[in-house]
């Protein structure tokens, strides 16, 4: 059996540069480990920065991490996790 490890950035700030609440970050924690056993997660801030339209934009971010079983229906299960973002988190 084979494992495709996901790895997913949660913003800590929503848009309008509010604090994402710690219990949602909690539940998506939550919903992954229940779903797949087990979850590794980096509560460290990790700072991103991209432009847009010659913007410069920065953000911080905590990191999780699921391996899984490398099959279709895994895959298939993330792709749609992530759009649109459960818990209407956005996107990082």
């Amino acid at each position: 059996m084979s494992f495709r490890r996901y790895e997913i950035l949660l913003p800590t700030r929503y848009n309008d540069g509010a604090p994402v609440e710690a219990e949602r970050i909690d539940l998506v924690l939550e919903e992954l480990s229940d779903r797949f056993g087990g979850i590794t997660f980096h509560p460290e801030q990790l700072r991103g920065a991209w432009l847009h339209h010659g913007e410069r934009f920065e953000e911080n971010n905590v990191r999780l991490v699921v391996d899984v079983e490398d099959s279709p229906a895994a895959a298939d299960f993330f792709v749609r996790y992530k759009s649109p973002f459960p818990l209407g988190l956005p996107c990082a």
